[in-house]
């Protein structure tokens, strides 16, 4: 395993000023953020070849391309190009991608069958090119229930469709690990968030929130993973520290063996 910071966790710095942050701190990649000002909308080669350059001046790798590509998105398949083409130019296999447009629960049947069928046409061009797609969980789409994933992921039938796992912070510890323990096999990316208190939204050093990264790591670690464990979003008070923090706690449980 390895570790990695996504750049939108210091969205307000420039590219470069978080690339020398994730640089300081020990981390072994970055997750580039697909919104300006880190990709810009109007963005072209030549650009995502500069920033490639800047990750690789600093010895850094690209863990995978944070797109905010979905399949029932207006525009999908511009984003889907856009998607490849980027994560392309920046030399990274995996795409982290969206479903939806709102919570499982609240979804049509319509809404599933296009985010399935444009799934798998979205899973069948980016296997062309020798790439993953990695399903963000999240709150307020297809994918924030462990049963949402599952029907995504077996409906698209594709072996190059994966998870970035993430906990929720509206579920208990014990439904964390319920949940993981259906879905570890699948989780690609980990996006290492804790929070102070279940049903709170106020984040905490990876290493003290309710959620126990040790066990979490292990049920990942008994299931073959092997990615990166990435610092998406920092406490608040004190984000440079907490970095630290959290990335020399997520370079321990790398360290940790089984």
């Amino acid at each position: 395993m390895k570790t990695a910071l996504c750049t939108i966790a210091f969205r307000e710095r420039t590219f470069e000023e978080v690339l020398d942050l994730a640089c300081g701190a020990g981390f072994d990649g970055v997750e580039p953020w697909g919104k300006p000002d880190h990709i810009q909308s109007d963005w072209d080669a030549e650009s995502v070849e500069r920033s490639a350059d800047e990750i690789k001046k600093r010895g850094l790798k690209v863990s995978q391309y944070g797109s905010y590509a979905n399949p029932t998105s207006a525009k999908f398949h511009d984003e889907m190009v856009d998607a490849i083409e980027i994560a392309e130019g920046f030399e990274t296999d995996k795409i982290r991608i969206w479903a939806g447009t709102c919570g499982s629960a609240k979804a049509s049947e319509d809404e599933w069958s296009k985010a399935i069928a444009r799934l798998k046409e979205f899973a069948d061009r980016a296997a062309a090119n020798g790439m993953t797609l990695v399903l963000e969980m999240h709150v307020g789409y297809l994918t924030d229930t462990v049963q949402g994933n599952l029907r995504l992921l077996e409906g698209v039938d594709r072996s190059n469709l994966r998870l970035n796992y993430q906990p929720l912070y509206t579920d208990s510890w014990e439904s964390v690990l319920d949940g993981l323990g259906q879905i570890a096999t699948f989780v690609s990316t980990v996006h290492a968030q804790n929070y102070v208190d279940v049903g709170s939204n106020e984040r905490s050093l990876v290493s003290e929130g309710f959620v126990d990264y040790r066990t979490v790591v292990q049920v990942l670690r008994k299931a073959g993973f092997d990615g990166y464990l990435e610092v998406e979003f920092v406490r608040e008070d004190d984000p440079e520290a907490a970095l630290l923090a959290d990335s020399k706690f997520l370079r321990l449980l790398c360290a940790i063996k089984q």
